[in-house]
């Protein structure tokens, strides 16, 4: 399996911590589940998962009315601790960039943390901070609505 292409990645990366009230399982299956995903992270757009190392996986997020592509490959799948995955969209001006996800149980809760690497330029990075904000924030009813 081929791994992170770091000459291709840029020099700009990202790291956002949420604590949220369910389980590290439970968290981590919001990330890999692809109804999940179609519900939370790309809005009721298309998501096509297979969350195992080397596996693919394409979100259409709804972003304003429009279809916005991304697209990547799983590195590490590691459940219910830790989740890999590079991401290629026009965001990310086409070259590849890493994300990586670790599930730390406290409690009855989770906490993660979310490093995005490989940004290609300061514009990018802070707009993807503004962006994965959102998401993150947006998975926490989710979540306390599964019960």
């Amino acid at each position: 399996m081929k791994g992170r292409n770091e000459t291709a990645m840029g020099a700009f990366r990202l790291e956002i911590p949420r604590t949220y009230d369910a389980s590290p399982e439970r968290v981590f299956r919001a990330w890999t589940d692809p109804a999940s995903m179609k519900a939370w992270l790309a809005e009721g757009g298309d998501v096509v998962a297979d969350p195992r190392p080397g596996g693919l996986f394409y979100l259409g997020m709804v972003h304003s009315g429009e279809i916005r592509p991304h697209y990547g490959r799983y590195l590490r799948v590691e459940s219910p601790r830790l989740l890999e995955f590079t991401g290629v969209s026009e965001h990310t001006h086409g070259k590849e960039s890493v994300v990586t996800l670790e599930f730390m149980p406290r409690g009855g809760q989770t906490d993660l943390r979310l490093t995005h690497e490989g940004l290609p330029d300061e514009r990018m990075a802070v707009a993807h901070t503004g962006g994965w904000t959102y998401f993150l924030d947006a998975l926490a009813p989710r979540l306390a609505g599964e019960g």
